[in-house]
């Protein structure tokens, strides 16, 4: 037995428009060559960020609200993001940028051939003046990626000794949704 039964008499039916269907075919096949000429790996670069990013966002989420089967929730990344805290938390201050980092990521998901712009990552520049104070990026995505270690320490839960100093020095810490489109 075939895997697919029939084809004989499907081709037969195609046969006299097999130029159509030809010439059809390879105007999606250069599409399919253009996108898959895309810069893979700047698309690469970005989802690495936003993956790792990611699992810290997990671990603070489950540690913040004592939340054991966070995964058993099947949250997409944007509603673990805005369920970071906008104030008093280590995490407010990285909150915005991350929400940049899914708004790219997002944006790669539906073009591949996106450009970052700076004004996309606004927020994740205002990080890392204060963070790497003085160092500059050569390209958005370089930012991103010096972004994500950042992101990461401040989404980092401190041991218990240490978690009184943090809400201290965090409290008046008030971050804002900044525009995330895509």
């Amino acid at each position: 037995m075939k895997d697919i039964d029939g084809i004989e008499q499907i081709l037969s039916v195609l046969a006299p428009h097999w130029s159509d269907i030809e010439a059809d075919f390879a105007k999606h096949n250069q599409r399919f060559l253009e996108l898959a000429a895309a810069d893979h790996d700047l698309i690469g670069r970005v989802l690495r960020v936003h993956l790792v990013v990611e699992s810290f966002v997990d671990s603070f989420l489950s540690s913040h609200f004592g939340i054991q089967d966070l995964p058993d929730l099947r949250l997409s990344f944007v509603q673990k993001a805005k369920l970071l805290p906008q104030s008093g938390s280590s995490a407010s201050f990285v909150r915005p940028g991350i929400l940049q980092l899914n708004a790219v990521r997002n944006k790669f998901g539906h073009r591949l051939n996106h450009t970052i712009e700076g004004h996309e990552i606004s927020a994740v520049h205002e990080a890392l003046a204060v963070a790497r104070r003085g160092v500059t990026f050569a390209a958005a995505v370089d930012a991103l990626e010096a972004f994500g270690p950042v992101a990461c320490a401040f989404l980092s839960v401190p041991p218990k000794h240490l978690q009184g100093l943090f809400v201290q020095a965090f409290k008046r810490v008030q971050s804002n949704d900044p525009f995330v489109a895509g």
